[in-house]
């Protein structure tokens, strides 16, 4: 104790080494505010306080060895060449600087700073190297070139500092382990932080406005981000290449370029919102991600994209406003969502194509200002989904692609609810389309619906065109304000266990097609029940068709019709209408009219057979026929 006193009393006209030769171990050597230019190796553990009002410059070379301790405080530090560390070096309230290539070296020792600035470094201010360990509290790291810290197979523990004016924040490499806490990173010209094969973990840092990259992490490397915030960055904001990212309610908006890029990696991403990016938002290439109580918005393209076999989860995510495709599933990818909201794009909600697959459950997808869905050469499964008010398709299909639609509901979308286009698969069950043409199926494509509803469009709910198949069972199709189905252009309409009313036209067109119904129901049509023409092909079997004001079914153009055990009652005009060389076949069915004199009408060169078949109405009449056609009843 007496010799500290003496040491701090009489430094002021001593060296710096003379002092260190006469201090004792861990004594306190207090140095007057004035340069000292010294090189030394001290060998002993010490404190050295420089002057309070901070005039203490140390300038040279200084050598920590193993197993010492040594504390500077108060002091300027203006290296000549780099502080060697092998022991312990604790910095409080210091200033190091120097124009030399690395301030300080820590090979396989222990640096801790204390609100202390490190600056002005050649290439970087503290290189932590083989199993070093670094722990800087409230520092300010600036203008070094290169970068503040390199951190090769080593740890460092970084809390409420600042970096900045470098070419990279922090350069983790090599196995190294890295945690920073309440930091703020900003105008690093490369990247704010630089990790490849080691472990990075923050928690509720800042890194804004690098002229290139927020964070990147390369070969096989861990990223661990929570509340972190990444802000207006002219590069990818956060980019991970074959390697791992964690982040939870974290922030990333307003970069010039891409929000978060992931690639040959794996990602989770939680309660994060990242937005406002001019690129992309978030992409996912050839790698695992998911995502879930997120939020993806207001992007000038697209908001998710999934691309080179990636499979990507959302759950309970938010994607919206978008000018550009909101979600794209691309090049052989998976996408799953689970009670996600994509809405309000300026393009099209999902786009699945290129063999990829994606399946929804519980979502919504509305108001986009095209399609919700496009699907090309691609699997789409949606379940309990809501796809309503949307500018286009609800979902357009095209060329190889199938669809799996499982107790959803379409509504108010302004083009047809499902579109396909060549040789497309769709399978719907437990659905209900409703506010707009419930489906359009072009060239090639099948259809199979179950227990579904179609109703209230103000067009064709359902057309069926260009070598199309559509089956339908235990469906209802009403309260159209045009057809109800049209089957054109060799297509195929099998409609098993079905009803079909109140369309103001014809509730089944068929024209050069073929239709199968059984044990199916057509009524309250304000015209026909079925309108057949040009060669046409129709069999009902076990149906009731009944209350159209016009012919309930008319047959035209070398169509043929076969009745099998079907009751044709209560319509405002006649039940059976053929003509033009058409041929009717009718079987152990029921007609019968009150309303208009001839239930059954043959014209023009056509023909009617019946069998087994009560024809009546109370008029007394029941068969008209003309211009070389017949109606011939077995039963006569």
């Amino acid at each position: 104790m007496i010799r500290s006193i003496y040491n701090m009393i009489f430094s002021k006209w001593k060296t710096l080494k003379n002092s260190l030769v006469q201090a004792n171990q861990g004594e306190e050597i207090q140095l007057q505010g004035k340069k000292y230019k010294e090189s030394i190796q001290i060998n002993k553990d010490v404190t050295i306080i420089g002057d309070k009002n901070g005039q203490t410059i140390l300038e040279g070379m200084f050598i920590i060895p193993k197993n010492i301790r040594v504390t500077f405080r108060n002091v300027t530090i203006t290296a000549t060449a780099p502080l060697y560390i092998e022991g312990e070096a604790l910095f409080e309230q210091c200033t190091i600087k120097g124009n030399i290539d690395v301030l300080m070296n820590v090979n396989g020792g222990y640096v801790k700073g204390v609100d202390s600035e490190y600056k002005k470094a050649k290439e970087a201010a503290i290189a932590l190297l083989n199993n070093a360990s670094g722990v800087f509290i409230q520092c300010n790291f600036h203008h070094n070139k290169k970068t503040h810290l390199l951190i090769k197979n080593s740890k460092a523990f970084l809390e409420e500092c600042k970096y900045s004016y470098a070419i990279k924040g922090l350069w983790i490499a090599d196995r190294s382990f890295t945690q920073t806490k309440k930091c703020h990173f900003f105008q690093h010209s490369e990247s704010q932080i630089f990790v490849e094969h080691s472990t990075y973990f923050d928690f509720q840092s800042s890194m804004e406005r690098g002229e290139k990259f927020g964070i990147i992490a390369k070969n096989d490397s861990d990223i661990n981000l929570h509340s972190t915030k990444l802000f207006s960055h002219a590069s990818t904001q956060l980019f991970i290449d074959n390697s791992r990212v964690n982040g939870k309610h974290c922030t990333i908006q307003y970069g010039h370029e891409c929000g978060f890029i992931l690639q040959e990696g794996e990602g989770f991403l939680s309660y994060c919102e990242i937005s406002n990016h001019p690129n992309n938002n978030v992409v996912a290439k050839k790698s695992l991600l998911h995502v879930e109580h997120c939020q993806i918005h207001s992007g000038n393209e697209s908001g998710l994209i999934a691309s080179k076999e990636s499979i990507v989860n959302c759950c309970e995510t938010l994607i919206k406003d978008h000018l550009s495709t909101q979600v794209i599933i691309t090049e052989k990818s998976i996408c799953s969502m689970k009670d996600s909201f994509i809405t309000n794009g300026r393009h099209v909600g999902v786009c699945v194509e290129k063999r990829s697959e994606c399946m929804l459950m519980a979502c919504h997808i509305n108001q986009n200002n095209n399609s919700a869905f496009n699907v090309d050469r691609a699997a789409l499964k949606v379940y309990r989904c809501e796809i309503s008010e949307n500018n286009g398709n609800g979902i357009l299909a095209i060329t190889h692609s199938k669809v799996e639609v499982d107790s959803c509901l379409f509504k108010g979308n302004h083009m047809p609810h499902i579109a396909s286009k060549s040789k497309v698969k769709i399978y719907i069950s437990h659905s209900d389309f409703h506010s707009g043409k419930s489906l359009y199926l072009l060239h090639r494509c099948e259809l199979l619906a179950q227990h579904s509803k179609f109703h209230d469009s103000m067009n064709v709910q359902i057309e069926i065109t260009e070598h199309s198949t559509a089956q339908f069972e235990h469906c209802q199709i009403y309260n159209g304000k045009s057809y109800g189905i049209k089957v054109i252009k060799n297509s195929h309409l099998f409609f098993y266990h079905s009803q079909i009313y109140e369309h103001d036209l014809a509730q089944i067109v068929v024209n050069d097609s073929s239709v199968i119904l059984n044990n199916s129901e057509l009524y309250k049509g304000k015209r026909n029940g079925l309108f057949i023409q040009n060669h046409s092909e129709v069999h009902i079997q076990e149906s009731f068709i009944s209350k159209h004001s016009q012919a309930q079914i008319w047959v035209e153009q070398k169509s043929s019709l076969e009745l099998l055990s079907v009751q044709l009652t209560d319509g405002k005009h006649s039940d059976l209408h053929a003509q033009n060389l058409s041929k009717v076949y009718v079987e152990n069915s029921i007609i019968r009219n009150d309303q208009y004199r001839y239930n059954v009408q043959a014209l023009n060169n056509s023909i009617i057979e019946i069998v087994n078949t009560i024809v009546e109405n109370k008029y007394g009449d029941v068969y008209y026929s003309e211009n070389n056609s017949s109606i011939n009843n077995s039963d006569y």
